[in-house]
């Protein structure tokens, strides 16, 4: 265990092991290797997340590692059908340059992704549980779980394509990482043999913690479209089944509301370099008003996202490769509508002055 490098800091946490009744509280590495002594090193488990999340009744602990659970029992104990999933999920992973610790734990394989990312949960202004009163009603789908838990289980999903072990639905509380060189309990009942029933390193982190910013993005658009989808289905159950004929009356000199729209102050922040808060721009106003406000293609709004950026490389060089950052906006912000003036002013005072000192008409 002394060589398994792991992303676990704070104490104190939880462990749990074959002989322990439950969860139980440990404050050092010490004690984490007596108490695994104890149990004959069998089913030794620790928490991932500190026992300490909250502070004055707010969530202080990101989201910061992922659980994935890869479990034989679900592929019909096809070891192929399970290794291409694996592999799957690391070549995901390594699109972001992702490289985590992966185990085999006698029954499938662990793979625990560290990142490093914000409590989404004091993000209001993106992810404020009124924004999705379906989803977090107190019998909605997560009315259980904090925005940031959620989010756990979405990354989980996301890389594995939804072929992690559907049982495992972390939290912050539940979240029990194996232990490396103990053994898996139902393996050893199984009959197998010490060696066998061994949990193993097959590949260790990195020690690099990824900014998790891009899949934000798309936990974004996901929790946005599973609350749609729940109202749709909600206004299904409500409404009587009553079959009604419509009469469309088409009038090609009318526009829909937002078809060819102009926002003043956003044409003329697209034609104004700006040397700070260049990604904000991109995600919460230019990216949503050329896709959603203009109805542009994407072909169109990457390359004005791009000429706009490389304007404003000028003042001040971006600390991102501009094409990828681009292809994210593109890719995750139909549907989105650019914030308000009114918003921006709280949300972001620093961007609102900023905009004012450069003569942009708010």
């Amino acid at each position: 265990m002394s060589h398994f490098q792991s992303p676990l800091g704070d104490f104190p946490r939880k462990m749990m092991t074959f002989k322990s009744n439950g969860q139980f509280v440990v404050t050092t590495k010490d004690e984490i290797l007596r108490r695994c002594e104890q149990s004959d090193y069998k089913d030794c488990r620790i928490n991932a997340y500190p026992e300490i999340i909250e502070k004055d009744g707010m969530l202080v602990q990101p989201p910061n590692l992922i659980f994935i659970d890869l479990d034989l029992a679900n592929f019909d104990y096809n070891i192929n059908r399970l290794d291409k999933v694996k592999s799957s999920t690391l070549r995901k992973m390594a699109i972001m340059s992702c490289f985590p610790t992966v185990l085999w734990t006698g029954n499938g394989y662990h793979i625990y992704l560290p990142l490093q990312t914000p409590v989404l949960d004091n993000q209001q202004h993106i992810f404020s549980k009124e924004r999705f009163p379906n989803l977090f009603a107190n019998k909605g789908k997560y009315s259980h779980y904090c925005v940031s838990e959620v989010f756990m289980q979405f990354a989980k999903n996301y890389f594995a394509n939804g072929k992690s072990d559907p049982q495992h639905r972390p939290k912050y509380k539940t979240c029990l990482i194996r232990i490396p060189e103990t053994y898996n309990s139902k393996c050893l009942l199984k009959g197998k043999s010490k060696g066998e029933s061994k949990v193993k390193i097959l590949q260790k982190w990195n020690g690099k913690r990824i900014d998790a910013e891009p899949l934000i993005y798309d936990f974004r658009a996901w929790l946005t479209q599973q609350e749609l989808d729940l109202k749709k289905s909600e206004t299904r159950k409500q409404k009587p089944h009553v079959k009604q004929t419509q009469l469309k009356v088409s009038n090609p000199g009318i526009k829909s509301p937002s078809q060819g729209s102009r926002i003043n102050w956003i044409e003329q922040l697209l034609k104004t370099p700006i040397e700070d808060h260049r990604k904000y721009c991109l995600w919460r106003i230019l990216g949503p008003y050329l896709l959603n406000t203009k109805q542009l293609s994407d072909q169109t709004s990457a390359h004005i996202l791009e000429r706009w950026l490389l304007e404003c490389n000028k003042k001040r060089s971006v600390n991102f490769d501009v094409k990828t950052r681009v292809h994210g906006i593109v890719k995750r912000n139909r549907g989105f509508h650019p914030i308000s003036l009114s918003k921006l002013e709280t949300e972001n005072n620093g961007l609102f002055l900023l905009l004012k000192s450069n003569q942009i008409p708010i």
